[in-house]
This record gives structure tokens, sequence and C-alpha cells, in this order.
């Protein structure tokens, strides 16, 4: 066993608190991953029925230690109780999703073609093709989201619909609640007669770990939610190595807004105190919080409505004294440059508390340094004041975001800003706010390069697709066909045969 040991710390006051949990040595992760490997073909077998409850008793075993997970996530993040238990709720709820899903055998995309002599230009033999797991799962857990991207968050819950063992590496910034989630996922699965090894963990705060798991040829896909820097590096191993691999990388975004001069004569106030509110929620933690707003024409109201908000928000702490520390050098050099406004709030005295602050400038200032259209992680947010008739050019030269938003007068529609916003997000917001991604069939929650790594979404239940391969069968009797092509259908899920969709 490794030696090294490590304490949560608590945000609020920047104290190390608790237990010492384990540093994994490179001999216990390669260890643990060669269990999910060898379980991988046992996992894969289960029957939809047998993974849907699975899913379900997850849920339920997260579920029965929600007192304790809420008491210790929020110690080890200084999030309040109440975000933690709506987290809760969105795990819980994500992967009872996941069950309905699966239970359908939609996911699958079982499709038919029968043998056809007369088939043109040339005979037709028997096809049939499925969606199977990809292998090994490697999930990187976040530090803003305990819950929904971390131990049990949207990758795992995702790769484990798909057939695939998952091996997590929790996030350092809380040690506690991982254990004690993967402690529930390993109650479920004992409950349910499957193998532990389908799900195992590992924690430690040294950057030789993320190397050990994504270097691995065991491992056959990563999924991971946080920073730019470490979702490049996983890329950029994944290509290094003999057989490279998929990694879908959600790494944050600016979510740009716009707002038209129209709306803001209509509605300057709303539109500022909801965005004021969307910026600073969860200590402007969230990976879809609004950090660039482009105003159309007159701001006064608008700024003047965040600024009367601003006297009344607290200092909240960052989850850890890396991010405080960014955050507040970030703050500090965008404050120095020249033709800048800056509102800031309450001064902070304790732990990893900082300022929540807002920044106005001006078209030519944004244009002229580029800084401003850099994430900065916390609660902060740019005001860039413009001229509706400068909507087009940012978006021609914006980077790709997971949201943008527009708000519009009562009479306008703009198809040509549309447009352009979908070039750069995966998901588009009008007269609203990004924060808030619903856990549903019909979300997107990902966006061009550098938002993320691939086209696909990490919410809702079309994440489970980044971890099924399509196989096809030629000529096989059923006897070595997977049970969703087998001709007697033996889980009776839908099935397209010679294009038609059905039972058959």
């Amino acid at each position: 066993m490794s030696l090294q040991s490590f304490q949560a710390v608590n945000p609020a006051d920047g104290q190390a608190f608790g237990a010492q949990y384990l540093e994994n040595s490179r001999e216990e992760v390669e260890g643990a991953i060669n269990r999910a490997a060898a379980a991988k073909e046992e996992f894969a077998s289960l029957s939809l029925e047998a993974r849907a409850l699975l899913l379900e008793k997850i849920s339920a075993e997260i579920e029965l230690r929600r007192e304790e997970l809420v008491a210790i996530a929020h110690l080890e993040t200084g999030l309040p109780e109440a975000r933690i238990n709506g987290e809760i709720s969105r795990t819980t709820v994500q992967l009872q999703l996941f069950a309905a899903m699966v239970r359908t055998g939609v996911h699958l995309n079982a499709i038919i073609d029968l043998a056809d002599p007369e088939y043109k230009p040339v005979a037709r033999p028997d096809l049939r093709k499925v969606n199977l797991p990809i292998g090994v799962v490697a999930v990187f857990g976040a530090s803003n989201f305990p819950f929904a991207y971390s131990v049990m968050g949207g990758d795992s819950a995702a790769a484990l619909a798909a057939g695939c063992p998952v091996i997590v590496k929790a996030h350092p910034s809380h040690p506690g609640t991982s254990e004690l989630t993967f402690n529930a996922v390993q109650a479920a699965l004992a409950a349910q007669g499957v193998t532990p090894d389908a799900f195992t963990m590992v924690q430690g705060r040294s950057p030789e770990i993320t190397h050990w798991i994504a270097l691995d040829e065991s491992v056959a896909a990563i999924g991971f939610t946080g920073s730019a820097l470490v979702g490049k590096l996983l890329v950029d191993l994944s290509h290094s190595r003999k057989t490279p691999i998929p990694v879908f990388a959600e790494m944050g975004s600016l979510n740009p807004i716009f707002v038209t001069a129209t709306a803001l004569k209509e509605r300057g106030t709303t539109i500022g105190e909801l965005l004021f509110d969307s910026a600073t929620m969860g200590s402007g933690q969230f990976c879809t919080k609004p950090g660039l707003i482009f105003l159309g024409g007159d701001g006064e109201e608008f700024i003047g409505a965040m600024r009367a908000k601003m006297n009344s928000v607290s200092s909240q702490p960052l989850l850890n004294k890396g991010i405080a520390e960014r955050y507040n050098n970030a703050v500090s050099d965008l404050a120095k440059i020249d033709g800048v406004q800056t509102i800031i709030g309450e001064l902070p005295h304790l732990g990893f508390l900082v300022q929540p602050t807002i920044f106005i400038i001006d078209y030519k200032t944004y244009k002229a340094n580029p800084e401003f259209a850099h994430e900065h992680f916390g609660p902060t947010t740019v005001i860039v004041q413009c001229e509706d008739g400068d909507f087009s050019e940012i978006i021609a030269n914006s980077e790709g975001h997971l949201t943008s938003t527009l708000h519009t007068g009562a009479d306008e529609l703009l198809p040509n800003i549309v447009r352009g916003l979908t070039a750069i997000a995966g998901r588009l917001i009008l007269n609203g706010a990004p924060t808030g991604v619903s856990v549903t069939a019909a979300q997107n929650h990902g966006g061009p390069w550098p938002s993320s790594s691939t086209h696909t979404t990490s919410v809702g239940s079309d994440a489970i697709y980044r971890f099924l391969r399509p196989v096809a069968f030629q000529g096989f009797p059923d006897e070595l066909l997977p049970p969703a092509l087998a001709r007697n259908n033996p889980e009776k899920i839908e099935r397209l045969t010679n294009g038609v969709r059905g039972l058959k």
C-alpha cells in the first residue's frame, strides 16, 4: 500500500480536517484497471433488465446515504446544503433515466437486413448490426460537482448503462464524499450479484495518477469534466498511446450572452438581475456560467441592476486553494487594464472566499485585450458595451462554447444571429440563463472545441452513445449472436428489420 496520505480541506476556513485518505500507488492503480478489464465480458453480458435493476439499485443506495453525503460534501466543498441536495437528486434521477432507456434496448440500435438474393446491385447477405460496449472507461471526477460529474456522475452512469466497467479517479477536493459514494455503488453491485470489479476507484493528489490511467492500454475511453488544461492533456496522452482512444472531455466555456438594444429597453433591469444570479450561482463555479455578456444598446438599467444585486451578495468560498489563487490573480490582472470599470463585492477574510466581481468594457477594449475572452472560474463576468450590429462579427470570431444565450425584444426574431450561434455552441437559450442543465433525452451538453473534445453530449440519455460502438454480424446463427440480434428477439426490443421498425 502507498504510505502517502492526505486530508480534505474545508474551503470556508482553509483548514484540513477529518480522516486521512491513502493515495494509491502505481501498482494499486494498475491493479484496479486490470480487475476492471478482467470483468468486462461478464459485465457486458448482463441482460437489459439486470442492468436496469443495477442502475436503479445504485440510485436507491445513494438515496439511503443522502443525509451523510450532504454533511460531508458541505464540509469538503463549501457548497450550500440546498445545492448539494439538488445535485444528489440530479444524480439519482439520471441513473433512473438510464435504467428506463436500457430496458427498452433503444440504445443498442439493433438493425437487421435479411438475406435477399434479388437485392441490387448484388445479392445481400444476412446482416445484423448492434451497439456493443466499448470496454473499460476511465472517469475523472470534477472539483465543482461532487455528485453530478464525480464518482457516480453522468460519465460513470452512462458507461455502466452501456455495459462498460468503470475506473474512477476521485477528485482530491472531496475524498470523503467520493468514498461514501463509492461505497453506495459497491453495496448496489453486491445486492444485485454483480462483480465489484465492474466499478473501481482510486484516490490521490499526484498528477501522475492521471498519466497512469490515461496511458494504460486496458482503458478504452475516457470521460472528463474540468479545466481545459487537463482536458487537452488527456487528449494529448490518448494520442501518444500505442492504441489511441476517444477522450470525451467537457472543458467549460464562457457561454456568451447577447442582449439586444430592444431587450435592454424593454426589460433591462430584469435581465440584469437574472444574469447576475446566473453568473454568481455556486460561486460562479458552473461550466455554464455566463462569463461574457454583450450589450447591444444602452446598458444603464442592466448594469444598475447588477450593481444593486452585488450589494446583497456575500462572499462565497471557491472549492480549493488553487482555484481561489487563480481567480484572485485573474481578477487583479483584468482590473489593471486601461478602460476597465470594475464592480467589486464584499471583501472576504477566511479560507478560500473570494470577491464577486464584474468588469465593464467597451467593444474596442474587448478586441484589444484577448484575455477578456478567456474563462475565469469563479463569481465574475465581463460586460461588453457594443451595438447590435457588432453581434455577427463577435460570433464569427468566437471559439466554441457549451451554451450561448440571446435576449431579444418582444417582436425580434433575428434568424441570422440564431444560425450563427448554432455554429459556436451546443445549446442555445432564448431569453433565459444558461445555468441549470436539465437531465433529459433532448439535452445536449457539449459544444465545439475548446468547450468539448468531441461533438457528443455528457448530459442526458444520449450520453450513453459515447461508450458504445457498432458491430455488424454477417451470416451468423443465433447461437453466436448477441441477444439483441437473435431471430427470436429474446429481450423483446424494438428493431429495424428491412427498414421496418418493430419487434421482429
